[in-house]
């Protein structure tokens, strides 16, 4: 995946740019609150139509007017595309690709796979269970696109459960969707299960490269306790009186959790600092990008907002070791506030793009030009 060209109107304070990038390595520097991290937020809404900074989209949209057009020339998979993405005040969206209008949001994931690395994904070891569940979900799509088909129709088999739930209904109507919602549920876990399976070798690994802990790993709890090892049919079966008395159902894919744990199942959120728990979900973010560089087979944009702000220079120094080992064809895009702690990693790279954003404006520089 490569973003050759991007064009965005009414995004924030952004002056409606448009820029060309570099298939590499890209640089986006500036003083603070400048719109480094709208353009960023750009191509973020390219590949997943919302911001990574709010999830109210009005916020995104200049004041001054009523939608915001965020419009690439993009690679992928080998084959050119013509994408944009409009969203109006009211929340309309309209999808365009190649000239054909698009209906669903997925289309924009599998074309335009987006990894970001940025302060407010720091927090995830301590959010509750949804954030890194998505978190997950996003990465087993990327590895096996049939998980979101499979997921819908067990959240709609689970909807209907809960439907019955709440009208009281006897155990004879809701036993109905329960083979159903097993059969599917099982599906699901096993697509996140396999895929925390090639992920942790790769997490263990680069978790120890930036706080020395060999043995942190991941864990999937599935949504459900099952101790006993009566499976999820029986569980459902002997849970359905208290299911019916709360009008939800308990055990659940939608209540699974990506667990971050240290030696002896220790929670990493409970025992690391908060600067350990900024460089285990970089580790973290890393993995993923390595998972779907070699199973998925595709290469996700890879941003990293503020990148300077987070990391203290000895593990900044760290982290931009391993990008001058990605791929050739891995696209990075990274803001700053000053260019000398990223000389090294520019010197690394054969093509560079470097933009200077100040007051929305956004100018490319000739990074021969530059002094770092």
């Amino acid at each position: 995946m490569r973003v050759n060209q991007l064009t965005i109107s009414n995004l924030r304070n952004l002056k409606n740019p448009t820029l060309s990038f570099s298939p590499q390595l890209n640089i986006i520097y500036g003083p603070n609150a400048a719109g480094k991290s709208s353009l960023l937020e750009a191509l973020y809404i390219l590949g997943n139509g919302r911001s990574f900074r709010t999830s109210k989209h009005n916020k995104v949209i200049n004041d001054d007017n009523q939608d915001i057009t965020v419009f690439a020339k993009l690679e992928s998979s080998g084959a050119s595309h013509k994408l944009g993405f409009n969203r109006k005040r009211n929340g309309e969206t309209a999808i365009k690709l190649n000239g054909e209008i698009v209906k669903r949001l997925s289309t924009l994931a599998k074309l335009s796979p987006v990894q970001i690395l940025s302060p407010e994904q720091y927090d995830l070891l301590i959010k509750g269970p949804g954030a890194r569940r998505k978190q997950l979900d996003w990465g087993v799509f990327h590895v096996e696109h049939s998980i979101l088909s499979t997921w819908q129709k067990c959240h709609k088999i689970l909807l209907q459960r809960n439907q019955l739930l709440k009208r009281k209904a006897p155990y004879s109507d809701v036993s109905v969707w329960d083979k159903q919602l097993v059969n599917l549920s099982q599906q699901v876990t096993q697509l996140r299960q396999a895929y925390c399976d090639k992920i942790n070798p790769l997490f263990s690994q680069f978790a120890k490269a930036f706080i020395q802990q060999a043995d942190c790993h991941l864990e999937l709890y599935p949504g459900w306790s099952d101790k006993d090892d009566i499976g999820l049919a029986e569980l459902y079966k002997s849970q359905f009186e208290k299911d019916k008395q709360l009008g939800f159902t308990q055990s659940s894919i939608h209540k699974a959790d990506l667990k971050f744990l240290l030696a002896r199942n220790k929670k990493a959120g409970d025992y690391l600092s908060r600067g350990q728990q900024k460089l285990l979900i970089t580790a973290f973010k890393l993995a993923q990008l390595k998972a779907m560089q070699e199973y998925g087979q595709q290469s996700p944009l890879f941003l990293m907002d503020d990148i300077g702000a987070e990391l203290d220079a000895n593990h900044q120094t760290q982290l931009l070791d391993l990008l001058a080992q990605q791929p050739v064809n891995q696209q990075i895009f990274i803001t700053c506030v000053h260019l000398a702690p990223l000389k090294p990693l520019i010197e690394q790279y054969d093509q560079v793009k470097m933009f200077h954003v100040e007051h929305g404006q956004v100018e490319e520089v000739s990074s021969n030009a530059m002094v770092i």
